[in-house]
């Protein structure tokens, strides 16, 4: 019987009968755990026996699974709780060696409508439903790697629940943690499809994640997960800050003063028409053709490398926007002078405030 195996069976024994134990609300202690495992995930297992380097883990916690690298060098790593009956899938970021093929997962930037279907193989179609709203748009690179991580995780669910978990902790870190968005709302759909059972419960905790979506996903997201889902930002960190937003007058929610400009300045005097049409096409004009723009280079052009890799992937249409927001609720780890002072700036080296080590050095600050 092997080890993943052993783990489940003997939860099942000790976890039946059990009440609920993952609580809503933002958990500092548990969040600091799942930090560590970020950490774990984003090394090789064989690192792990140098204590000195690695942040000790509750013991609680027993590590049950890797995934192999899948779709566009995408893994996941899965822990069970000794003592309570919680599982944590946990999402790998950006592969932080030199690894072009993950960084294409970032730079695949065009967005596409929160629900669909993506061609990712001939006889793998992902079939997805983030929202029920037509305007909320996903990060495409974020859901190819949602759709291959999905396949993986989804049997693991299943044969956890016939072994008595039901409650899981979504995590991730920068890349992993823009994923778990898109995950999070994945396995709720699944829920309300019966393709999972709808007493499992889900919580998740991103950190320094990228933004995944737009605002009508956004609303999405929050209002699905409300008391169940975190994002931990850094001030201090940039990566939080991308992609680039651009919000046209197209990205409006329907009812606004933008849709019906033009007729309503078609009813002013000739003099003033002209001077507001040209108004309008100044402010307008830039906008929209820098979401076209985007759209070219990191949807149309980015997928020709995204088909390098993905030899039987199709490339989606694409939604027109690019107003990426920050979404969830978030818990702000203030960068303030004593951590300014104990980490300088040193704009050369880009990463250190996004590292998991001082996003836990900030999450132990916390009150």
């Amino acid at each position: 019987m092997n080890k993943f195996l052993l783990l489940t069976v003997a939860a099942f024994f000790f976890y039946s009968g059990k009440a609920q134990h993952l609580k809503p609300g933002y958990d500092k202690k548990e969040f600091a755990e799942i930090l560590k495992m970020d950490y774990l995930i984003a090394i090789d297992t064989s690192e792990w026996k140098n204590p000195s380097t690695i942040p000790a883990l509750d013991q609680k916690y027993k590590f049950a699974y890797r995934s192999p690298l899948i779709g566009l060098q995408n893994m996941w790593d899965l822990w069970i709780n000794q003592s309570e009956p919680i599982a944590v899938i946990n999402i790998r970021g950006t592969d932080i060696k030199p690894n072009p093929v993950s960084w294409l997962v970032n730079y695949y930037a065009a967005m596409v409508p929160a629900k669909g279907k993506l061609e990712l193989e001939k006889n793998f179609i992902f079939d997805y439903h983030l929202s029920d709203d037509d305007k909320a748009a996903v990060h495409v690179g974020f859901l190819v790697s949602t759709g291959y991580l999905s396949r993986d995780i989804l049997p693991k669910i299943d044969s956890l629940y016939k072994k008595g978990i039901k409650e899981f902790i979504i995590a991730g870190h920068s890349q992993g943690g823009a994923i778990t968005y898109l995950l999070t709302s994945y396995l709720e759909d699944m829920k309300t499809k019966n393709r999972i059972p709808g007493d499992i419960r889900f919580k998740t905790y991103s950190s320094a994640s990228p933004k995944a979506g737009n605002l009508y996903y956004a609303y999405t997201y929050e209002a699905l997960t409300r008391d169940w889902a975190f994002n931990s930002v850094s001030t201090a960190d940039w990566v939080p800050e991308v992609p680039f937003s651009i919000q046209t007058v197209n990205d409006f929610t329907d009812v606004n003063p933008f849709k019906n400009v033009k007729p309503m300045m078609k009813k002013q005097k000739f003099g003033t028409r002209i001077v507001l049409k040209h108004v309008y096409k100044k402010l307008s004009k830039p906008a929209l053709k820098a979401q076209r723009d985007y759209q070219k280079y990191l949807g149309d052009m980015v997928s020709i490398a995204v088909k390098k890799n993905l030899i039987e992937f199709k490339e989606p249409v694409y939604y027109e926007t690019n107003n990426y927001v920050r979404i969830g609720t978030t818990v702000v780890l203030y960068a303030d002078e004593e951590y300014r002072n104990l980490f300088p700036t040193k704009p050369e080296q880009i990463w250190l405030n996004h590292g998991i080590e001082r996003y836990l050095y900030l999450t132990e600050k916390l009150k």
